[in-house]
């Protein structure tokens, strides 16, 4: 009994690694701080509640992320942009959403802090995988401190 306990823990921590993500090398982008400036999203006249009136975005474009895949050469993967679970300048990270589009390799999406979007699956083939990401980004104003600051994180996914 304490056997087949024994090897179904190991089974489990054998695919637990297999399945752990790691963290892109993404030392090839630019080093870019970026000073958006933000607007109200909901702007004019109107009968507004007070979530949309404290509805704020920030747009920032042409970000250049270029990805060491290199290492992962001839495997199936899937990356993913994830946000950190605490956003500096933010009182409730929850209350930000970040969405973007891209030039091209990866696909569009939408995040939170402390979650994960896809961004592209397939057989790695390029020791580098570059693309501009245009991005979103939505926060509640009664949740912000002062400038909100945060990298976006970059994980790969092997899969068989």
């Amino acid at each position: 009994m304490i056997r087949r306990a024994l090897l179904a823990f190991a089974a489990l921590a054998l695919c637990g690694t297999a399945l752990a993500s790691t963290r892109l090398d993404d030392s090839l982008s630019p080093r870019q701080r970026v000073d958006a400036t933000a607007q109200w999203l909901y702007d004019g006249v109107g009968d507004w509640n007070e979530d949309q009136l404290n509805a704020v975005v920030a747009v920032v474009n042409a970000m250049e992320f270029s990805l060491r895949t290199a290492p992962y050469i001839g495997k199936n993967a899937a990356i993913y942009l994830s946000l950190p679970q605490n956003i500096t300048g933010l009182k409730v990270p929850t209350s930000m959403r970040m969405e973007w589009t891209t030039r091209g390799t990866f696909a569009p999406g939408s995040v939170v802090p402390g979650n994960r979007a896809l961004v592209w699956r397939g057989k790695i083939s390029d020791a580098v995988m570059s693309d501009y990401f245009d991005f979103r980004i939505y926060y509640d104003a009664r949740t912000a401190e002062r400038g909100i600051e945060f990298d976006p994180i970059f994980e790969i996914d092997v899969t068989p």
